[in-house]
C-alpha cells in the first residue's frame, strides 16, 4: 500500500511534539538548501507588501488550492 499525505499526517499527529518537530525539521531540510540572502532580501519587501494587502482587504487572500491551481495553470502554458 502506498503512503498518502493523509496516512502520513495522521500517523505524525499521533507522535509527541518533540518527534513531530524532528520530522518537520527533517522534511524541511530534505527540500534543499535555504534561499540565498540576496533572494531573501529581494522577496522580503514583496512578502511584506502582500501581507499588508491581505490585512487591508481579506477578500484578496486566496487558499492553498486556488494558489496551486493558479501556478499549475501558469506552468502548463
Amino acid at each position: 500500500m502506498a503512503a498518502t499525505f493523509e496516512s502520513i499526517m495522521n500517523a505524525a499527529l499521533m507522535l509527541n511534539p518533540d518527534e513531530r518537530c524532528r520530522i518537520a525539521t527533517s522534511l524541511w531540510e530534505s527540500v534543499g538548501p535555504p534561499l540565498p540572502d540576496s533572494l531573501i532580501d529581494e522577496t522580503e519587501p514583496l512578502l511584506d507588501q502582500r501581507e499588508a494587502e491581505m490585512d487591508g482587504d481579506p477578500s484578496v487572500e486566496i487558499g492553498y488550492e486556488a494558489f496551486m491551481a493558479h501556478f499549475t495553470a501558469r506552468r502548463s502554458v
